[in-house]
């Protein structure tokens, strides 16, 4: 791909605080991705380099959710999570940037 990229938007899920619940959508700015930090500093570390600005999109799951089948709650997040990518690219880009949206874990079919 030519060009510079112009904004990165990294979709995951991320543990839900008591009181809130399952498939309440956040918004963030940095690489939200868990685990032990490795590939999340790379991005990161690219992205500064280059001046990338970085944006994650959060859907809230209990550990019960991450064990069992997906809940219809958190399916149905999916329209809500979409509508806040538009507006992210809507806000901060052009016609002709050229974006990176990353879906990590199960929520890798939002990207598309």
């Amino acid at each position: 791909m030519e060009g510079k990229i112009s904004r990165i938007i990294i979709i995951d899920a991320a543990q839900k605080l008591e009181g809130e619940k399952s498939g309440e959508v956040a918004e963030g700015t940095g690489v939200a991705i868990g685990g032990p930090g490795v590939d999340k500093y790379k991005v990161e570390e690219v992205a500064t380099k280059y001046k990338v600005p970085l944006d994650a999109i959060l859907i809230k799951e209990s550990i019960e959710d991450v064990i069992s089948a997906m809940k219809k709650e958190i399916a149905n997040s999916v329209d809500e999570v979409i509508k806040r990518i538009k507006r992210i690219i809507h806000e901060n880009t052009k016609i002709g940037d050229h974006i990176i949206i990353a879906g990590i874990g199960n929520t890798i079919g939002i990207a598309q």
